[in-house]
């Protein structure tokens, strides 16, 4: 009878303290969330050119390749890449969510022509002496989108895959009017039935920016990545394809504002 008297004593001074623990917790107000803090990285205020720039590309991130594949961007782009590899930590610096540009004396504007081309980067000064740039690749890392490039700078092979008779000779007589250059015009080679389609415009890593200028002359139409390595573009009739976009509407949205991060 001792024992169960003491246990029940315990158990109802303990049901009491959880009570007060909980009406305590009750009483107390929720700590405010923490407010992200945004930064806009500065841009440039001398103008080096990319051929200028020498850059390490050192991937941070758990994705396999990915720093041959934006090194290889941004030789597209211009700039002097030394070296692609993981990022060895030497500084013990955290991992960039986006994307970290390290450089040193004398480094600080080639950095910031760097990020003009990095969504959401961060520049750091390790103090190196030699006038390199490291480009560190975070999980969340990407290129800044490149601006479609000039109508005259673009070549479009037309391809047919209709059963209208000179179709794509039409439409590539059209093309050229608005500024493009034209190389292969006929039936498509590679043998595509796309009737649910309206048209695909199929390029390669190197001419994702041609492609979309292609792109905005076609509503609807489809953008396909596929595996060549020049910069040339196909343009594809499908079976839905009805006409061109009148040229004053085939515009290339504004250029987006200076990059944005927050931590």
């Amino acid at each position: 009878m001792r024992t169960r008297g003491r246990l029940a004593l315990l158990t109802t001074a303990g049901l009491m303290a959880g009570s007060m623990v909980l009406a305590g917790c009750g009483d107390q107000e929720a700590a405010p969330a923490k407010k992200p803090v945004c930064t806009t990285t500065p841009t440039p205020t001398v103008a080096i050119p990319a051929s200028y720039i020498h850059v390490n590309v050192l991937n941070a991130s758990d994705t396999q390749g990915l720093a041959g594949q934006v090194g290889t961007a941004l030789s597209w782009r211009g700039f002097q890449v030394i070296s692609t590899a993981s990022d060895p930590q030497d500084d013990n610096r955290p991992t960039p969510t986006y994307a970290e540009i390290r450089y040193g004396a004398g480094g600080y504007q080639m950095a910031l022509t760097l990020a003009t081309q990095v969504e959401h980067a961060t520049l750091y000064n390790d103090g190196r002496t030699n006038p390199s740039i490291d480009l560190v690749l975070g999980p969340s890392f990407q290129l800044a989108a490149l601006p479609p490039p000039a109508a005259k700078s673009v070549t479009v092979n037309v391809y047919n895959t209709t059963a209208r008779p000179g179709l794509a000779t039409t439409v590539g007589k059209e093309l050229r009017a608005r500024g493009f250059k034209t190389d292969r015009v006929g039936n498509d080679p590679l043998g595509s039935f796309n009737p649910e389609l309206i048209a695909i415009v199929r390029y390669g890593a190197k001419g994702e920016p041609a492609a979309r200028r292609v792109a905005l002359s076609v509503k609807g139409a489809k953008l396909v990545l596929d595996g060549r390595t020049d910069s040339s573009v196909d343009l594809v009739l499908d079976y839905r394809f009805s006409g061109l976009v009148p040229a004053a509407q085939a515009t290339a949205p504004p250029v987006p504002k200076p990059s944005r991060t927050c931590s």
